[in-house]
């Protein structure tokens, strides 16, 4: 997100003689101001192999790293002469990368349709979209830091989107899911409820109500909800608990309080206790996939591995590309001796995710075990 190096340092600048021909259409250059071209490989640069798109390519170099540069109001003009529909270009190849899971490229193309749009909202809401999408992304790869890198990127870009009054009313449900995955329920309200402002119909729509319904009616937005969601996050496992079972008391009828309790219990390794309150969330209609995968982990943990591999299977059938949960059934697989589903599954999470260093270190086990 941040680069340690300056990429415009190589940048090589070609002064324009004064007698060329500056028409581009009905844009004009102006030869007072030098264009850049990025060298080769080798740091050099023949004048003969400069083409625009190449100049173009340094442009957009110096509008994604520097906006405010003193020459991009004139860089901007000039790319909309030279390639009109330059921004749908950049939004597309972005999101093929992003298809490809590549990341980094991604985010270069987009930074640069950001800089050659500054006052258009769209680039930046583009922009919230992909730190949300790298954060869930990192987040199922068992990457948590980078995950919470991207999460707080994404809820600036999407904040900064949201304080424009252009801004779309469909960055407002984007960020209302966005909140609520990352745990921020009474802001999550908030945004959904702006969303149904709108008076929207289909499918985003029951969702919008739905969670908001378990944020205000069910009280995730609660502050003792929060407080104890933020507890567990971090890791402060005995307050979290303590928490979550005086608002367990205070909304018994609703799932989020059981599933609450049930996940700190589990972090707490109460295995048993655990998967009963887990199981009391699931009676009161928790269908979501992290209760599931939860209850796996206590059940795996209590050698009932039949019920771990049922509710892995139920956590796959809401979330199948999730490696987190893939790699938990592999390790099922494993703790049975079952070598070769195992290695099945950790193909299939190598398929999705081919770095992901945790499914290479089971895969490795496994191997070595042959």
């Amino acid at each position: 997100m941040t680069v340690e190096n300056d990429p415009l340092e190589s940048l090589v600048w070609i002064d324009l003689p004064d007698d060329m021909d500056t028409d581009i259409g009905p844009f004009k250059l102006d030869t007072s101001i030098p264009l850049p071209v990025e060298p080769d490989t080798e740091g050099q640069m023949n004048i003969a192999d400069v083409t625009w798109e190449k100049v173009i390519a340094a442009i957009l170099l110096i509008l994604g790293n520097r906006p405010t540069h003193e020459h991009a109001a004139y860089y901007r003009v000039f790319l909309a002469a030279l390639r009109p529909d330059l921004d749908i270009e950049l939004a597309e190849a972005s999101r093929d990368c992003i298809s490809r899971g590549e990341w980094s490229k991604a985010e270069d193309l987009l930074l640069a349709l950001r800089g050659l749009k500054p006052e258009s909202v769209e680039p930046r809401f583009i922009m919230a979209r992909y730190y949300d999408n790298r954060s869930e992304y990192e987040f199922k790869s068992g990457e948590t830091d980078l995950a919470e890198t991207y999460g707080e990127a994404a809820e600036a870009a999407y904040s900064e989107v949201l304080s424009d009054d252009s801004a779309p009313i469909e960055a407002w449900y984007e960020a209302g899911i966005f909140r609520y995955r990352r745990g921020d329920f009474l802001r999550a309200a908030e945004s959904l409820e702006s969303f149904l402002s709108s008076d929207p119909d289909g499918e985003e729509r029951k969702t919008a109500e739905r969670l908001v319904r378990l944020c205000r009616d069910d009280g995730q937005a609660d502050e003792v909800y929060r407080r104890a969601y933020d507890a567990l996050t971090h890791g402060r496992i005995s307050e979290g608990v303590s928490l979550a079972q005086d608002f367990r008391s205070k909304k018994p009828e609703g799932w989020p309080g059981w599933f609450l309790l049930g996940w700190g219990l589990r972090l707490s390794e109460d295995w048993q206790e655990a998967r009963e309150v887990l199981e009391g969330a699931r009676e009161r209609g928790c269908r979501e996939s992290e209760l599931f995968n939860e209850l796996a982990i206590c059940t795996r943990a209590l050698k009932d591995f039949q019920g771990a591999s049922d509710a892995l299977q139920e956590a796959l059938q809401r979330d199948p590309e999730n490696i987190k949960i893939i790699s938990n059934m592999a390790i099922v697989e494993m703790e049975q001796g079952h070598r070769d589903e195992a290695v099945r599954w950790l193909q299939t999470a190598l398929t999705l995710e081919p770095e992901d260093a945790i499914c290479r270190q089971l895969l490795a086990e496994v191997e070595s075990d042959e």
